[in-house]
């Protein structure tokens, strides 16, 4: 799989598959790193983008990460274009909009809502939605020389852990298939102990939901409500009318589950 870190934020994301460049071509793109610096949004747009070839044609798939508040984020069509023929997802991070200056939420609104479009009309295979406040909240901050530094580990951590599951088969159930329509997605995480879920944006109007349950072997062996607990975890989905699905695989850490909920509605 590619990924391309596009901006700081992106760039900081990216490096941290570093370690597992066997699964991954890494592609960094950054205020001259990778592309010249510019001084305005349409400059970035206007700019054609040409990725080295070199260990891309081993790949069919491609994740692009981007904030959308930076001057940068304008590159992002560019981006996609020269990715054409890849099945590309955007992880797309929203800025913290209440400290965000009136120009990085112009910035914001737009890139947001042309790569929605782009998603919804299917040249972007998927746009997962991640917003830095409910990330802050989870993963908590660093100090003021590294304060992205474990909201970053954070998103890596959770996008791999995703990439494991999508390509190792689980050991219970299996997940529905997508409606095609439904692009637009965001992750949710919880306890098993608990059917208390967060979730990283706030998607409105989910029509889809995928449950990824991670549990222990001896939980598989011996716990005889553990099939219980998974479909009380999906239940408030299924009351809702979402189609939902779960599967089971193993972990050798705490039991704990990842989803990934869906939508075809443009999100404001």
């Amino acid at each position: 799989m590619i990924l391309v870190g596009l901006g700081e934020a992106g760039k900081n994301i990216a490096n941290l598959f570093k370690p597992h460049t066997k699964n991954y071509k890494i592609i960094i793109l950054d205020e001259n790193d990778g592309i010249d610096k510019k001084d305005s949004v349409e400059q970035y747009d206007e700019e054609p983008i040409k990725l080295k070839q070199r260990g891309l044609k081993s790949h069919d798939e491609a994740i692009l990460f981007v904030c959308g508040s930076g001057k940068i984020a304008g590159a992002s069509l560019r981006v996609l274009e020269a990715l054409k023929g890849y099945k590309t997802t955007v992880c797309y991070i929203v800025p913290d909009l209440e400290f965000a200056s009136k120009l990085e939420k112009r910035r914001h609104r737009v890139h947001f809502g042309v790569l929605q479009e782009y998603t919804r009309s299917g040249m972007i295979h998927e746009m997962i939605l991640l917003d830095n406040k409910s990330l802050f909240d989870i993963a908590g901050h660093g100090t003021a020389s590294n304060y992205y530094e474990k909201v970053n580990f954070f998103i890596y951590s959770t996008i791999q852990n995703l990439m494991f599951m999508k390509h190792v088969d689980p050991v219970f159930g299996k997940l529905h298939e997508k409606k095609d329509i439904s692009r637009i997605c965001t992750i949710g995480l919880g306890s098993m102990d608990s059917d208390d879920e967060k979730l990283l944006y706030d998607l409105k109007n989910i029509t889809e939901s995928s449950y990824m349950m991670n549990v222990d072997e001896e939980d598989m062996d011996n716990d005889q409500n553990l099939i219980p607990t998974c479909q009380q975890i999906v239940r408030e989905n299924k009351n809702k009318k979402r189609e939902t699905s779960f599967s089971i695989w193993l972990t050798d850490t705490e039991p704990h589950f990842y989803s990934i909920h869906s939508t075809h509605f443009i999100q404001e």
